[in-house]
């Protein structure tokens, strides 16, 4: 699969449709309401899509999700309070959506990559927790609770329940395990060995093409 930025109205045009898409179908379904910060969110944040094969077109997205720093954009809830740290240094995740099995479980693992580039000292989520548990996977990656359950103001469910999310939030230890998580997923091998791959032209290649550089437990071929 291939997780990449989204960067074009239309891309993200698709993610929207796609994520209206994914929570009316998936699991107990739900709508956003008049008051839903999505089209904010994807203004702001940075939203990433999942492809299957490398090179699909935008009509081929089957995942994604968004994040976004709370400089950019304050935090979806008031709580939890966390005034104490650089907004800038707070990253929001969410708006998770999948239409392919295991995609989901793809962009868990790329997302701690992203919040290590980003050198994030916290990472919140909203997940939902009422009428139906959606916590358990960020739990397994060492999300705690950041303070009790909310009402969730911009969504609710067809089927007319009420929607509560429960605020979780990963700092400390837990964030850098999380990170290194992420990045052990990403670069390192079958074998143990960490496998880089890196895609350029010819013409960028400041060695000859085929070339393969071995270096302890790194490997790096230019093709």
């Amino acid at each position: 699969m291939q997780v990449r930025e989204l960067t074009t109205e239309k891309e993200r045009r698709i993610f929207a449709d796609r994520v209206n898409l994914a929570r009316a179908t998936r699991g107990i379904g739900f709508v956003d309401n008049s008051a839903s910060r999505l089209e904010k969110h994807l203004e702001v944040g940075s939203a990433y899509g999942i492809f299957e094969a490398d090179g699909e077109e935008a009509d081929d997205m089957v995942a994604g999700f968004i994040m976004h720093d709370l400089r950019s954009l304050p935090q979806s809830f008031s709580k939890p309070d966390l005034s104490h740290l650089p907004p800038e240094s707070v990253i929001e995740g969410g708006t998770l959506w999948s239409l392919s099995r295991g995609a989901a479980g793809i962009a868990r693992q790329i997302a701690p990559v992203i919040v290590g580039t980003l050198q994030a000292k916290a990472v919140l989520l909203y997940p939902v927790c009422r009428p139906l548990d959606l916590t358990a996977p960020h739990r397994e990656l060492g999300f705690i609770d950041a303070c009790e359950p909310i009402p969730n103001r911009f969504a609710k469910s067809l089927g007319g329940e009420r929607l509560w999310v429960q605020p979780l939030i990963l700092e400390g230890e837990n964030l850098q395990a999380y990170v290194r998580w992420g990045f052990d997923c990403l670069f390192r091998g079958e074998n143990g060995r960490q496998v880089f791959e890196v895609q350029a032209s010819r013409s960028q290649l400041p060695i000859p093409a085929q070339r393969e550089f071995r270096a302890d437990r790194i490997s790096v071929t230019a093709v």
